[in-house]
């Protein structure tokens, strides 16, 4: 995708420095007509109406986005335009036309729309005008060679007619959000129209520049500049993402790091207050005296002062006395669950459980300590616990700013990614990526790369979830969508086209001496 941007943007800019270079060159055609007979105003006036077009479409090449220039640079366009349009109809046609030409030439219902809207509009229709006013000339009149840029100014009159649709860009239909997006299928479209007018009037201009030889000098140099810093910008841009996408996914891999370290502390906070229970004389004393009553309300009240997801106790035999979140839930044997088989045998152990039932699938932080009476004798067992649940990752999305995802197996327990529907979250929904579940799940190693999520690509990391004896049980996930990356990198591109273009424009200067020079020595 990374790829694709800059691949789009580069045509983008090419285009449009493209065309800049031909209104440029048009402009200093008339401009030298001009010269040779000042007596006539008209080629003058058209001459400073390419020159303005030849300004609007570097600032178009330099991809700025602030609306205020986007105006400015529109008002400039349909001024171009105007003053085009007007020298064109200032000429006699040098055949008379065979039926009279009507003075109201359109009409556009205008008052219900703002004036920032209608600019598109004004700017398609006066570029319609020229082409018909050009194909006028040429077909009615004598001047045939003037059907190049009538051609010319049809395909750039379509372009603009595009155009007018992006002004419902911001629609809720998802089929016409993305044709209409940016490098979207219209988008694409809109801009071959662009290229072909452009090209066509640009070998129009030529079949006159190469007569005249200090224009055609200057034209030369200034392509020759221009094909410089095209492949300048072209490498550096390329250079630039490929850095900015590479530092991204080390980023992650930092990044994950810090959740899985923040799933370590909460590990020892699970054991540490699995201690502080076992410690208080009242828990022994009720353990040693089977007084469920006790051992339930001081375990409940543990549960929720500390938000804790499960306390529970049991004896050394493994029967549950009591779990404090369930006072009817008791008497069961859990002897055969390897953390709690560790702490009968007065070790103490925490670790990261995964259930990966497809009914309630979850993730846990356990811990499970002796409990020793006041003759440090064993008397029984108590274990805690956290569900990692969707609170824990909106708090790792709010240090990093990322996505953070828990798995059990391949499953989503809990993450900060939302369904289509903008409400409900992906929990329950498979990680179904070969690549990762392969490397991560079966391999015991991390994942680092791109990866679609829900259509979405995303730049991600993914982690394996250990719990003791290595045992891989679970995964943990953190990344970020790549449109966030596209527009950080869409703001450097912007950057650089900016400079490109201000470069460029300013290598007028020396290219006109040049050329200069080189005609004076060509005519000694």
């Amino acid at each position: 995708m990374i790829t694709s941007l800059l691949l789009f943007s580069i045509l983008d800019f090419s285009t449009y420095v493209t065309g800049a270079l031909v209104f440029f060159a048009t402009a200093l055609l008339f401009l030298d007509s001009w010269n040779i007979n000042r007596d006539k105003k008209t080629p003058l006036i058209r001459s400073i109406g390419f020159f303005l077009l030849s300004f609007v479409y570097v600032f178009y090449a330099s991809s700025l986005t602030d609306p205020t220039f986007s105006m400015v640079a529109n008002v400039i366009k349909s001024l171009s335009l105007l003053l085009i349009l007007y020298s064109l109809l200032r000429e006699p046609v040098l055949k008379k036309p065979a039926v009279k030409r009507s003075s109201a030439i359109f009409l556009i219902p205008i008052g219900s729309l703002p004036f920032s809207s209608l600019l598109t509009p004004l700017n398609a229709i006066l570029l319609f005008l020229i082409f018909i006013t050009y194909l006028r000339k040429a077909t009615k009149g004598l001047e045939k060679q003037l059907f190049g840029a009538a051609i010319a100014f049809f395909s750039l009159s379509l372009a603009e007619l595009i155009k007018i649709l992006f002004l419902g860009s911001n629609t809720t239909n998802v089929f016409w959000s993305q044709a209409l997006a940016t490098h979207g299928s219209l988008w694409n479209i809109h801009m071959l129209f662009q290229l072909i007018g452009i090209i066509v009037l640009g070998f129009w201009v030529w079949g006159y520049i190469r007569f005249r030889l200090r224009i055609q000098l200057f034209s030369i140099i200034l392509a020759s500049f221009f094909s410089i810093f095209l492949a300048t910008t072209f490498i550096f841009t390329f250079l630039l993402l490929r850095n900015l996408e590479r530092d991204t996914l080390n980023h992650l891999e930092t990044d994950a790091q810090v959740f899985q370290y923040a799933l370590d502390r909460l590990q020892l906070e699970s054991l540490s207050h699995a201690r502080s229970l076992a410690e208080r004389k009242t828990m022994q004393d009720a353990i040693v005296n089977d007084d469920k009553k006790t051992l339930h309300d001081a375990s409940s009240s543990f549960l929720i002062t500390q938000n804790l997801s499960t306390v529970t106790i049991a004896s050394l035999s493994g029967e549950v006395l009591v779990r404090g979140e369930d006072r009817e839930t008791f008497g069961d044997n859990i002897s055969t669950d390897p953390l709690v088989k560790s702490a009968i045998e007065g070790q103490e152990l925490s670790t990261i459980l995964a259930d990966a039932s497809h009914i309630n699938p979850n993730v846990y932080i356990k811990s499970a300590v002796p409990v020793f009476d006041a003759n440090k004798r064993q008397i029984g067992v108590i274990i805690t616990g956290f569900v990692i649940d969707n609170a824990f990752v909106d708090g790792i999305k709010a240090v990093t700013g990322l996505d953070a995802t828990i798995f059990a197996g391949n499953i989503r327990t809990a993450t900060t990614l939302v369904a289509p529907d903008g409400k409900s979250r992906n929990i329950g929904t498979l990680q179904t990526d070969q690549n990762v579940t392969d490397t991560v799940l079966k391999n015991n190693e991390n994942f680092i790369g791109r990866v679609n999520i829900a259509n979405q690509p995303y730049y991600i990391a993914y982690t394996p979830l250990r719990k003791y004896g290595g045992e891989v049980d679970g995964m943990l996930s953190i990344g970020e969508p790549q449109i966030e990356l596209l527009g950080i990198a869409q703001q450097s591109i912007s950057l650089t086209f900016l400079g490109s273009a201000i470069l460029l424009a300013l290598s007028t200067i020396p290219a006109y001496f040049i050329s200069k020079f080189l005609e004076e020595n060509l005519q000694a």
